[in-house]
């Protein structure tokens, strides 16, 4: 019967590297009876090998409300090229790490609809999915948060993560209870993602892939890339933490500082190799899984061993004022400015190569206009070393008056700016003068007031005298002068 294989995930356990292995390897797959057919459509932010994703894909309004019509016209659109793909192969592979964790709410319906558009055009669901120690898909899940800048939790510290796991589904047997509960534990296939149990041929996660869906790895297999999608640790990991809490959202900002981080991991010393968890820190954290696990052992792999290893790292607890923090923060930073200065360099090239390219085109340019011209005029044409020589003084002449026009320039900017600072001085002085008419014309009227009260006063006073005067004058008439001096 015709098999519809799921791969959901868990993140963090090679999922990028598997869906670039089959999209590598389409056409090994196809002469086997298997697609891996990629959309001819595509989500924000999600690369095209994740041909899954439309299963549990949402989509966004610019106003960040969910718009429901498109994700439908989508999901018909990926039901189409599934149905399309079995008319040529009996087996198709969908890919997507984002599976596992969105199929936990309102996405979880798809199984249903997957499984009766499966009945009505007669093909079988199977769904293949990796398990990761707890411990280990934790810490890997964390540092991806913080690598990739998706949302709080990259700015999160690993105490508080660790105490607290935040949405990321670490009981693995509840989930895959409530998948099996709709198509049949028997048609989920799980993997433990751990190098020592993988299996088929060299027991690698490509090997182990193509055997669970039932191939067999060869030779012939291309396999460009081992590990697509590196983990940050310890101090490259906090380092990143911090700097995310100021950088923008501007991919290539983002890109260089992930990259940056990850050239820090890569050359960090070889003693830099903590533990996240102390001993006692990680016995208690495994003692949360320890029944769920023992559950997916019997139940999904039928046997009675432990499900995932029980070896634990001994050596130091990570914290962030270990010894080689110093060392990988000037390493991380030197790293930045570096790919910076590349960048500068290679514009600057650029910039030079332009610039050589548009002198060769004014060059062939001139060339073919004298060419022209002495072809109009009838003239023998010079040797072409001497014509080129001649053009080439043009150019060089050209360039030279250019230059010195740019010199010219330079002058004509100064001279504004200084023009433009007397200007200024010019204004400011005005305004002063203005200030100083102003005050003397408020000094001219204070003076005129002044001047009309003493003038009242000089009149009141002549007044005064003038009929002091007459009074006398009248006593003087009247004789009572006289009377009163007697």
């Amino acid at each position: 019967m015709a098999t519809l294989y799921i791969h959901m995930g868990t993140p963090k356990t090679a999922t990028t590297s598997i869906q670039m292995f089959c999209v590598e390897n389409q056409e090994k797959l196809r002469e086997q009876g298997y697609s891996y057919p990629l959309l001819d459509f595509v989500y924000p932010r999600v690369a095209h090998r994740r041909n899954g994703h439309f299963l549990v894909g949402r989509v966004f309004y610019p106003d960040k409300t969910e718009n429901v019509e498109m994700e439908e016209e989508l999901w018909e659109k990926g039901l189409a090229m599934i149905h399309q793909e079995f008319e040529k192969y009996p087996n198709v592979i969908l890919s997507d790490e984002n599976i596992w964790h969105s199929s936990l709410g309102k996405k979880f319906e798809f199984w249903e609809k997957i499984l009766e558009d499966g009945k009505e055009h007669g093909y079988e669901v199977k769904a293949v999915v990796y398990l990761r120690r707890q411990d280990a898909l934790a810490n890997s899940w964390l540092s991806q948060q913080v690598k990739e800048i998706w949302n709080t939790n990259a700015c999160i510290k690993w105490d508080s993560f660790q105490r607290k796991i935040r949405r990321i589904v670490l009981h693995y047997y509840n989930h895959l209870e409530k998948i099996a509960a709709v198509i049949g534990r028997e048609n989920i296939i799980v993997r433990v993602f751990e190098r020592e149990k993988f299996k088929g041929k060299g027991n690698t996660i490509f090997s182990d892939f193509l055997e669970a869906i039932g191939l067999e790895y060869k030779d012939d297999y291309q396999v460009t890339e081992q590990e697509a999608n590196k983990s940050l640790t310890g101090n490259s990991q906090e380092i990143l933490r911090i700097v995310n809490s100021v950088v923008p959202d501007n991919p290539h900002i983002r890109g260089l500082l992930r990259e940056s981080a990850l050239v820090c991991e890569e050359l960090k010393d070889g003693e830099n190799n903590f533990t996240m968890f102390s001993r006692e820190e990680l016995e208690a954290f495994l003692k949360r899984y320890e029944e769920c696990n023992k559950n997916i052992a019997r139940d999904y792999l039928h046997q009675e061993e432990d499900l995932f290893s029980t070896k634990i790292k001994e050596g130091e607890r990570w914290t962030p004022n270990n010894r080689f923090m110093y060392e990988d923060i000037v390493r991380f930073f030197a790293n930045v400015v570096v790919r910076q200065q590349e960048t500068i360099e290679g514009l600057k090239g650029e910039v030079q190569r332009l610039k050589e390219s548009r002198i060769e085109s004014v060059k062939q340019y001139a060339k073919e206009m004298e060419e022209e011209r002495r072809e109009a005029a009838g003239d023998v044409m010079p040797e072409e070393e001497e014509a080129f020589q001649s053009i080439s003084e043009i150019i060089l002449n050209q360039k030279k008056d250019m230059e010195e026009m740019g010199e010219i320039s330079k002058l004509v900017y100064a001279a504004d700016r200084k023009i433009h600072s007397l200007r200024t001085e010019n204004l400011i002085l005005k305004n002063e003068l203005i200030d100083v008419n102003l005050r003397n014309e408020a000094l001219r009227k204070e003076a005129i007031e002044r001047d009309r009260e003493l003038k009242k006063m000089i009149k009141d006073l002549r007044e005064d005298v003038f009929f002091y005067r007459l009074k006398r004058k009248m006593k003087h008439i009247s004789g009572k002068d006289n009377q009163e001096s007697k």
